[in-house]
Parts: C-alpha cells; sequence; structure tokens
C-alpha cells in the first residue's frame, strides 16, 4: 500500500465494525519447527518481508470520523516491537495453543504496524514454534499465503541471493480459492452489473426485507448477503465473549482429494460435510440434536494482477443441512450450497457493495453487521497452502495452522493445505463453545466419516 493510501471501501468495513469488540478480525498463525530457528536469520526474514509486505511498515491513520482512514509509513519502524521470545509454561502443542489463544483477540497498537511474531523456544520436543498474528486489512487468507512466500525461505541454508520467493501452486477450487476470472471478466461483469448495484446496494443496506420483495434480481441478491437473521440455529452456541480457546486436528491431505474425487465433489465440498458431521455430533451428545447450522465462509475474489495486500473476499452466509448420515449425500449438498452462491450477482460486487455501506454512519453499520454476524453459528475457510518445503531461520515448518477471525461467530474452523499434511484450526468462543475438546473429537469423527468412502 503506498504511503498515504486510503483502505478500500471493503477494509474500512472490517476496521469500522471493530467499534464492537467481538468483531475485531486478527488472523493467527501457528507453526511448529523441528528444531530452534536462528534468531539473527528470524530477524533477517521479517526484514525482508516487511520490505515486500507494505503493512508491516504501516500504520493506520483514521483520520476525520468521516472519512476512511489511511496507511502511512511508520517512520519510528522497530521490529523489536514486534518480536519477541517466549517460553511456553507447557512445553508441548497444547501449550503453544494455550499461549497464543489470548493473540486470536486481543487488541493492536493502533500506533504501530498492526502485526506480531512470538516465537516459543525449547520445547520438549527439541522443536520451537512461532505465532504470528496480523490484522485483516493488512490481507486476506489467500493474500496470507503470498505473505508466506515472503517470509519462508525454500532450503535450511535459506534463499539464495536475488532469488525471488518460490512460484505458488495453482489452488484448488475451493472454498477461498481464488475465482476463475480474468480482470477482463471482471470488468465486463461490473460494468454490466454496476448501474443496478449502485441504484441496489444502499437500498439494501436499509432494509434487505423490502427489496428482496421488489427489488431486480441482482438487489435481491444484495440483500440475501445483507439480510440480518435473529439468532444463530444453534441451541447450544449462543454466548459471545472476548475469550478464546484453541484446538486443532491434521489429517493426510491424498485422503480427502481422494473422497472428492470419488464423489465428484472439491475438498471444500469434503470440507464442510466432515465440519457440518462434526457439528452434528456434538449437538447430538449435548442433547440438543440439530438439523441445520447457519455458517459463513469466505469467497475469493482474487484474480491475477491483485497485490497482495488488502482484502479480496466476499463474505457467503448459508444455511448448511448436518443431519444427513451418508456422507456422499453431505457432500452433494454441501456443493450444491457452494455452487449456487458462487452463481449470485452480488458475489464479485463487494467494492461497490462496499462502496454503498461506506455512506451509512459508522454505529448504523456497526449495527448491521452486528446483525448479520452474530447469528453465525460457524466461520468455515479453506485456504490451499504451501505445497513445497518452507523454512525460517533455518528451521524447517512442519505444520501450519491458520485460525480465521471468528467476527461474531460461535467459533471459526480453518483448513490449511501445508505439503501433504491438511491442518484444521478451531478457534472457539468459550462463552459458546464450553467444552471446545469435545467439539474437537466430534470434528475429529467427522473428518473419519467422510473418509470411509475411500475405505
Amino acid at each position: 500500500m503506498a504511503d498515504g493510501a486510503q483502505l478500500s471501501n471493503s477494509d474500512a468495513l472490517i476496521w469500522r465494525i471493530e467499534g464492537d469488540p467481538v468483531l475485531r478480525s486478527p488472523i493467527l498463525v501457528v507453526g511448529l519447527l523441528d528444531r530452534p530457528p536462528s534468531r539473527v536469520r528470524v530477524r533477517a526474514a521479517l526484514e525482508r518481508a516487511s520490505e515486500a509486505i507494505p503493512g508491516f511498515r504501516q500504520r493506520l491513520d483514521p483520520g476525520h470520523p468521516w472519512s476512511k482512514p489511511r496507511w502511512v509509513d511508520d517512520g519510528s519502524f522497530c521490529l523489536d516491537h514486534h518480536l519477541r521470545h517466549v517460553r511456553a509454561a507447557q512445553g508441548d502443542l497444547p501449550g503453544v495453543l494455550e499461549l497464543a489463544a489470548p493473540d486470536a483477540v486481543a487488541a493492536f497498537d493502533p500506533a504501530r504496524p498492526l502485526w506480531q511474531m512470538t516465537l516459543v523456544d525449547e520445547l520438549d520436543d527439541g522443536g520451537a514454534a512461532f505465532v504470528l498474528r496480523f490484522h485483516h486489512t493488512i490481507t486476506d487468507g489467500v493474500g496470507g499465503i503470498g505473505l508466506a512466500e515472503d517470509l519462508f525461505e525454500p532450503t535450511r541454508r535459506g534463499r539464495r541471493a536475488g532469488a525471488p520467493p518460490a512460484a505458488r501452486p495453482e489452488p484448488d477450487e475451493d472454498g477461498d480459492a481464488p475465482v476463475s476470472r480474468t480482470p477482463a471478466d471482471a470488468v465486463q461483469r461490473a460494468a454490466r452489473l454496476a448501474g443496478e448495484m449502485a441504484q441496489g446496494a444502499l437500498g439494501a443496506a436499509l432494509d434487505p426485507a423490502g427489496t428482496v420483495r421488489s427489488g431486480t434480481r441482482v438487489a435481491r441478491s444484495v440483500a440475501k448477503m445483507l439480510a440480518p437473521a435473529r439468532a444463530p440455529l444453534s441451541p447450544i452456541l449462543q454466548g459471545r465473549s472476548l475469550d478464546r480457546h484453541l484446538e486443532v486436528l491434521e489429517l493426510p491431505l491424498r485422503d480427502l482429494r481422494a473422497v472428492a474425487r470419488a464423489t465428484g465433489g472439491t475438498v471444500n465440498d469434503v470440507f464442510l460435510a466432515a465440519v457440518g458431521k462434526g457439528l452434528h455430533e456434538h449437538h447430538r451428545r449435548a442433547g440438543t440434536p440439530l438439523e441445520a447450522i447457519r455458517l459463513t465462509m469466505p469467497i475469493s475474489l482474487r484474480v491475477e494482477g491483485d497485490e497482495r495486500g488488502g482484502n479480496h473476499f466476499t463474505p457467503a452466509r448459508f444455511v448448511l443441512p448436518i443431519a444427513e448420515p451418508d456422507p456422499r449425500r453431505r457432500i452433494e449438498q454441501a456443493g450444491a450450497i457452494v455452487r449456487s452462491w458462487r452463481a449470485e450477482p452480488a458475489v464479485g460486487m463487494t467494492p461497490l457493495l462496499a462502496a454503498g455501506l461506506a455512506l451509512l454512519p459508522r454505529p448504523l453499520v456497526q449495527r448491521a453487521f452486528a446483525g448479520m454476524l452474530r447469528s453465525i453459528d460457524v466461520d468455515a475457510v479453506d485456504v490451499p497452502g504451501l505445497q513445497h518445503p518452507a523454512y525460517l531461520g533455518g528451521a524447517r515448518v512442519d505444520r501450519l495452522w491458520a485460525f480465521a477471525p471468528p467476527t461474531g461467530a460461535a467459533l471459526s474452523i480453518t483448513l490449511v493445505s501445508h505439503l501433504e499434511q491438511a491442518c484444521v484450526g478451531i478457534l472457539a468462543d468459550t462463552a459458546a463453545v464450553t467444552d471446545p475438546q469435545g467439539l474437537r473429537a466430534c470434528l475429529a469423527a467427522g473428518f473419519d466419516d467422510v473418509r470411509t468412502i475411500i475405505d
């Protein structure tokens, strides 16, 4: 981001809604390293990354209440304010996750760039870990993988002088993967629908129900995206707070791909079907069987040529059936719902929609988004990750979990592929999820259930 550049309308919305602390949106990444990294080389990697990622050396100037914040270069940038070294009270993965949990909701210092890395030394197995958190305005999930390419090195010895970062693989057609759309396609689509969107966006924000009854297809699509829901569908995922608990799962990525091939679906369809089964089992064990959950899932709008910084996605909110016992049928249901959302006219028009919402007073925007987001049971994110070895300060990154911000939901479940592992991060609001270990066991059973298709 250039010095003095305003936040995009979409990024400004993410920033503005944080007047409600429950809607804060730090992205958290936890990695396991095979050995303690060189502190000197980690600093060098972060210095290099901060040169490639403008948001790492910039802070947000809020400006006037009626204007959008601007990125401004931090003339007093000092890496010591963003890098710390600690020991976990418990020298294993649960200890690292416990140490990281407060970072999943803590506010950033607005006078400094909005990121921080914590190195966790001396784990019991001789390894180490890192916890990286950054504000959602810096980038989104897919952009975060680009951030990783700038931060990590391809060999233990480091990156050859002058060598570019490793090329990112083409992602699968998954939930947060870039849609197959060229810049020309996007321009044509925008030109065709901009008029309708400009007329309908503000009206939809103010009166979604009325727009559904009387508007055009595009305006109805916008209203569908913005319409508030009165409460979560789950009778037990109700509370909201500023306390978080982290859990993780991992399984072979080849299994999810094999299930997707066997069912004619995508890895994202399989992921949603597994999550649905796990949540159904969680509610059954709690004595509150449930037919469906309300879920939000980001659909990436990134196209070739987009810079890594900033956000290029639109949130799809839908009701996901979870009671179907047949895993094949659940995968088909999930795929059909996601495909229908991808076909919505409002998808891809997020910048224009955000421009309409930017006309509203900040308190009204906060109330509107609180109505939309606090009614969500689960935020589900699927990000194609690194498919080549990665090193930090000479230490190999063996596992990499991401924890998307629930942003008002009861919990977030994030799947990131790392080499041949599917790493699943579970971030639970403890007011809504009172038995996070039990929930983890149920989600593990959900993934086991979909894998029966290939047994």
